[in-house]
Formats: structure tokens, C-alpha cells, sequence
């Protein structure tokens, strides 16, 4: 059986999702309505801000949209932090070619920060990276260029 994944964050890289779930499909970029990019959860290993997505409507968050197998999923919760770091949610998710919708899973942080953590520049370049890679939105790698990151990590 396979599930559909979205992917927002350093997990849009074709590196880390070879890696990770070596057996996926990307069906392409994809974007979810009435959320925002934040950062909302301090790395226990870094310090700084990690990727999740808040509600803010009328925004959207772009990403990558795969098909994975149920083991695959179990490496991206190990990944993830799953339960105790985030939490699956599913949303309905719009593919940028053709525009069909269908529901997906992806991550939220499940205890959010009371204010954002900015990111490590290693950490938002990976994603922004990513990003570039799989051909997102010029104006949503704009914005994700303009994110300010962690001054000690800078």
C-alpha cells in the first residue's frame, strides 16, 4: 500500500528521500492553502529553529508531493521525531501540474515554542536548496531566502 507524503522542509531533497525512502515516486511540487512556513520547535541537537507549518489562512506553503510504502513512513517518523517531536496530520494538498487535489500526510511540531526560533543558515540552506532543486516557486524561494537565521549559526 502506498501513502501519499508531503514534504516541506530538508525532506524535499532527492538526496535525503533516496535515502530515506528509497522506493518513493515524487508525483511533483505540490502546495497546501492556509498555512505558513515557521519555525516553531528548537533543535535538541542544534539549538536553532526546524521547519514546521502553522495555520495562517490565506497563505500557502509549498513542498513536494511523494508517494512512499508504509516502511518508508516508519523511517520518516523515526526521522521526524514522530510523537514526540511532531505529529501526522493530513490535509488536502494541490499539485502545482494540473491542479487535482488529494489528501496527504505531513509533520507539524506537536509542542510549538511561544515565539519562532530562527533556523541555522546550514539548516535553511539545505531546504532552500531543496527547493531550487525540485523547481518551486521563484517567489516562495524568495521568501524562504529572506527567512532570518540563528546569529550564532551564521
Amino acid at each position: 500500500m502506498t501513502i501519499s507524503y508531503f514534504a516541506y522542509g530538508s525532506n524535499m531533497s532527492s538526496d535525503v528521500m533516496a535515502k530515506l525512502c528509497p522506493r518513493h515516486r515524487c508525483l511533483g511540487i505540490a502546495s497546501v492553502a492556509d498555512y505558513r512556513l515557521a519555525f516553531t520547535r528548537k533543535s535538541r541537537r542544534t539549538g536553532s529553529g526546524v521547519a514546521d507549518i502553522v495555520q495562517a489562512p490565506g497563505q500557502e506553503v509549498w513542498g513536494v508531493l511523494f508517494d512512499i510504502s508504509d516502511d518508508e513512513l516508519a523511517a520518516i517518523d523515526r526521522k521526524e521525531g514522530y510523537d514526540w517531536a511532531y505529529v501526522r496530520i493530513t490535509l488536502p494538498i494541490r499539485l502545482a501540474t494540473g491542479g487535482s487535489t488529494q489528501t496527504a500526510i505531513t509533520y507539524t511540531v506537536r509542542t510549538k515554542e511561544p515565539a519562532e526560533v530562527p533556523p541555522s543558515r546550514q539548516y535553511l540552506s539545505q531546504i532552500i536548496a531543496a527547493a531550487k532543486e525540485r523547481g518551486l516557486p521563484d517567489s516562495y524561494i524568495a521568501q524562504l531566502e529572506a527567512v532570518t537565521t540563528a546569529k550564532d549559526n551564521a
